[in-house]
């Protein structure tokens, strides 16, 4: 179990070292860093690749409506412009050519983002395995005792001191903690699968991961976090660049086509609704996620301090058991409830460090579900 947890400060999470937990192989595990896996997840995301093949398909379609465009304009500019025909055309072409401009750049955009998410979405997948190897640890120590527990009762049995049924309720218990340590192994495994799918390898490939090792994320407080949401939110964007867009087409039709101008003012408030719902939707999103940031928060202080009195607690037990004052049994014991504080602990860093990922992420207009 770990014993990294000493010297870490508490709001300045600066780097977390975590041991290696072996997994059993015929051949060699590959060992796979914290960087390495994110790297590896974005380069194989099936949701990236799709992405750069629409962006392909968007850049082809930004040289067509450029050519269109040209071809409208050169058939304008030959008439002298005296065709209103020809310059409706040209008008149409210009917009969907621009239309095509705005697809790459908010397409570019929206890459950054996803990949940003994949990295996430990777990052906590990591600490899940690292967590269930925790829990592996703890329930293997669990059923080594309660086997243990059966060979006393059986010695107790043939002794004279004890009761088969007593003894069965020994064996009971430890099938109990076989079948729960079974379903840990099928949920590791099916954990493994997923995190060698998410970087690109075969499932059933063997792995280990590597110490981890990251720095304290940035955030803002709620207020200015809100503020630089609204700011790098793409959907607030494009709705602003439409209302810029219909603003223009307005003034146009201002004098040649006034019976159209209602229309658009009425086009032009229901996308200024959009965009009040969209900040909000942003304002109430910040609000849960700083409220859940403080609860992850909270959560390590708490756990820190009581991993350290356990800490202490199993000092105490362990020179106990080295001087021959409690019996290996009650040591292990006490050893579980320790590695269950070790195991509580690195869970709340971690929690607390995805915590203010996604803070971060939602800052930078990326919101996760």
């Amino acid at each position: 179990m770990l014993k990294i947890f000493r010297n870490i400060i508490f709001f300045v999470i600066a780097a977390l070292i975590v041991p290696l937990f072996p997994v059993i192989a015929e051949e060699s595990p590959y060992i796979f860093t914290f960087s390495q896996a994110k790297d590896l997840a974005v380069n194989n995301s099936p949701k990236i690749k799709n992405h750069l093949a629409n962006q392909e398909l968007i850049r082809v379609n930004e040289r067509d409506a450029w050519i269109a465009y040209e071809q409208a304009r050169a058939n304008y500019q030959n008439t002298g412009g005296k065709s209103d025909t020809l310059k409706n055309a040209m008008d149409a072409a210009k917009k969907a050519y621009d239309a095509a401009v705005y697809a790459r750049e908010d397409g570019t955009i929206s890459l950054d983002n996803l990949k940003k998410q994949v990295e996430y979405e990777i990052e906590s997948l990591f600490f899940d395995l690292l967590n269930m190897d925790n829990s592996v640890e703890i329930m293997e120590e669990s059923y080594k005792i309660q086997s243990n527990m059966v060979k006393v009762e059986n010695i107790k049995l043939n002794l004279g001191m004890s009761t088969i049924f007593s003894v069965d309720q020994q064996k009971q218990k430890a099938m109990e903690l076989e079948r729960q340590l079974n379903t840990l192994y099928n949920a590791k495994t099916t954990l493994k699968w997923q995190f060698n799918r998410n970087i690109g390898r075969l499932p059933e490939e063997p792995l280990e991961l590597a110490p981890v090792t990251f720095n304290a994320i940035e955030h803002e407080n709620q207020q200015a976090g809100e503020a630089k949401a609204k700011d790098a939110s793409l959907a607030i964007d494009q709705y602003n660049r439409t209302i810029e867009d219909k603003s223009k087409e307005r003034q146009d039709k201002l004098y040649t086509a006034s019976d159209k101008v209602e229309k658009l003012d009425l086009e032009i408030d229901q996308i200024e609704l959009q965009i009040d719902s969209t900040e909000y939707n942003i304002e109430l999103t910040m609000k849960t996620l700083h409220e859940n940031l403080y609860l992850a928060q909270k959560k390590l202080v708490d756990t820190r301090l009581s991993h350290e009195i356990a800490e202490k607690n199993y000092l105490n037990i362990k020179l106990q058991y080295e001087i021959g004052m409690i019996s290996k049994i009650v040591y292990d014991s006490e050893n579980i409830t320790h590695l269950q504080k070790d195991a509580d602990y690195e869970k709340a860093v971690y929690d607390y460090y995805l915590a203010t990922r996604k803070v971060n992420l939602a800052e930078n207009g990326i919101i996760l579900n």
